[in-house]
């Protein structure tokens, strides 16, 4: 039941995050670039933040640890909501510590597999 919640919140939060970055993109004067260099810069840049990817190992690791060989497709659901659910919770506070985001993610996947 408190797993349940947990992950209606943290989906509340990624839907929110991602109509709050929508509405900024979409409010922003569309970027002139000068040649293409400049466009495929300015699209890695997009793509920096590989924290993602780090939470969602974490979370994907501790399902495999405790569950191993009993990981069904809604683990995945989990692992994937864990780790965007915390990246969403600190782009609303404006926060970028990958220590504080990988334990958060740790826990929220601890609640998940025993709650």
């Amino acid at each position: 039941m408190f797993s349940s919640i947990l992950m209606v919140f943290l989906a509340f939060f990624v839907l929110a995050a991602g109509f709050l970055t929508l509405k900024r993109e979409l409010a922003a004067e569309p970027p002139a670039f000068a040649s293409k260099k400049e466009a495929k810069e300015e699209m890695l840049g997009l793509f920096q933040d590989r924290g993602f990817f780090y939470l969602t190992a974490i979370a994907l690791f501790m399902q495999v640890v405790f569950k191993q060989s009993q990981i069904v497709p809604f683990d995945f659901f989990q692992a994937f909501l864990a780790s965007s659910g915390v990246q969403a919770l600190f782009y609303f506070i404006k926060r970028k510590d990958l220590g504080i985001k990988a334990g958060l993610v740790v826990l929220v996947s601890f609640l998940f597999l025993f709650f």
